[in-house]
């Protein structure tokens, strides 16, 4: 921080720092590109209204970098209830998410930041195989 005129005296955000709305909706378009190209993971998009979906992730990125937009993270469990979600399927997603990040020149502290959220939440979207 600087104190000469004119110095902003406020963080910048992950969100700001990497182009606010522009950008996040960059990331989700090109993360759903690969998510539908995948074999592994194109069944679980299957009838599913991919607009409002990438609405939502859209609002998730943003709420994790800073943004403006809020998500309810607690609502992820029942979101995602009854697809099954295998620990390995859920990180390919993490892979890809972090790779369209990467792809996008977001910095590597934040890539890091958004890995640590999408951690956090796994037990909310991973449900373990039946004994």
């Amino acid at each position: 921080m600087s104190d000469s005129p004119g110095a902003t005296t406020t963080a910048t955000s992950a969100y700001e720092l990497i182009g606010g709305a522009p950008s996040v909706r960059e990331a989700v378009d090109r993360l759903y590109t690969y998510l539908l190209a995948d074999e592994q993971l194109r069944e679980y998009f299957d009838g599913v209204d991919l607009p409002r979906l990438k609405g939502h992730m859209a609002m998730l990125l943003s709420h994790v970098l800073g943004g403006p937009a809020t998500y309810p993270v607690e609502h992820l469990g029942s979101a995602h209830a009854g697809l099954g979600v295998s620990p390995a399927h859920y990180e390919r997603v993490v892979q890809y998410a972090a790779g369209v990040l990467f792809e996008l020149h977001v910095p590597m502290d934040i890539i890091l930041q958004v890995g640590q959220v999408l951690a956090s939440v796994q037990p909310l979207i991973v449900r373990p195989a039946a004994a």
